[in-house]
């Protein structure tokens, strides 16, 4: 015999119990367990509500006709014992909507309450009371002349009187006399560090003249080594020996310090390179912003020859303005 299985049928149950479940908060619309509980309880809440709700209206429907009754001096209980003598059978639900929004029907069917309790009509049969009538009193005023008599003031007479004229001093105020005590001292500073700065650079020039000597001797060399081939060379090679320096340069500006230092021989020179440095920036701070080669130079990246060359260009342009 055939073994018979039921997971079909038992998952078609579980997803209906938990499509019931919709919109359920936490495991309570995904676990079967816990949406089987809570339908179960929602239903029976449900059941609740439903006998609830007819109550909750009918409340509401006899609130609204008693209010509507009470203008025509009624109550609800009395209201609705009219009713019943009249033999007029309406539900509340109906009378509520009436009165809400068909107030003249329901004034019709209260004033059949009231003749089958025995009940006059209420009607407002008091005449409106007509306000006095006032009549307005215009009093016109005639202005009146008064002539006052004329009173002639005494002359007086005015002397000039001369002021004695003050000459104005100028005053200082304490921030402009700091500002400029600060200015004089920036100056004298200025002064000082220029004065350092030259005193040094010629110092270091007669302490290493003939290492610095022996370099620009190796620079004019191959100046006029460049120079003197191009004068030799025809058009085509000029190009070529142009292109080739440039390669030159571009080669040497992308090697490190130390590798230039070994080329121009700055190891020969036994000052710190710190305190070369430091003087080049005194020297770079005297320089004015519209020189951008020297004022933008990068004084990390010089060897010890370059900084002390740096520092001669400076000092000439100095004295060049002086």
């Amino acid at each position: 015999m055939a073994r018979i299985k039921f997971g079909k049928v038992t998952r078609a149950r579980r997803k209906r119990w938990i499509k019931r479940a919709k919109g359920y908060y936490g495991t309570k619309k995904s676990s079967y367990k816990k949406a089987h509980e809570q339908v179960v309880r929602s239903m029976a809440y449900a059941y609740i509500g439903r006998k609830q709700k007819k109550r909750d209206f009918r409340q509401l429907w006899i609130t609204r006709i008693n209010a509507a009754v009470r203008p025509f001096g009624l109550s609800y209980s009395r209201f609705m014992n009219g009713l019943k003598k009249a033999n007029i059978d309406i539900n509340r639900k109906m009378l509520s909507e009436l009165a809400i929004y068909n107030a003249d029907e329901f004034a019709k069917i209260v004033n059949l309450a009231q003749s089958a309790l025995g009940q006059a009509t209420t009607k407002s049969t008091a005449k409106p009371v007509e306000a006095p009538v006032v009549k307005k009193v215009i009093i016109e005023a005639k202005p009146v002349k008064v002539e006052t008599p004329k009173v002639e003031a005494p002359k007086v007479e005015t002397k000039k009187v001369e002021t004695p004229k003050v000459e104005a001093k100028k005053v200082e105020t304490p921030k402009v006399e700091k500002a400029k005590a600060e200015t004089k001292k920036v100056a004298k500073v200025a002064d000082e560090n220029e004065v350092d700065t030259h005193d040094y650079l010629a110092e270091m020039e007669a302490k290493y003249a003939a290492e610095l000597a022996k370099q620009e001797e190796a620079e004019r060399l191959e100046r006029e080594a460049h120079e003197k081939a191009l004068a030799e060379a025809k058009e085509e090679e000029k190009e070529k020996l142009i292109q080739a320096r440039a390669a030159a340069k571009a080669k040497k500006a992308e090697m490190s310090t130390q590798e230039r230092a070994k080329l121009d021989g700055s190891d020969s020179i036994s000052e710190p390179r710190s305190e070369l440095q430091k003087h080049a920036n005194k020297m770079r701070s005297l320089v004015e912003a519209k020189n951008k080669t020297l004022k933008e130079a990068n004084l990390r990246d010089m060897t010890k020859k370059e900084l002390i060359k740096y520092m001669r260009q400076v000092a000439d342009i100095i004295k060049t303005k002086k």
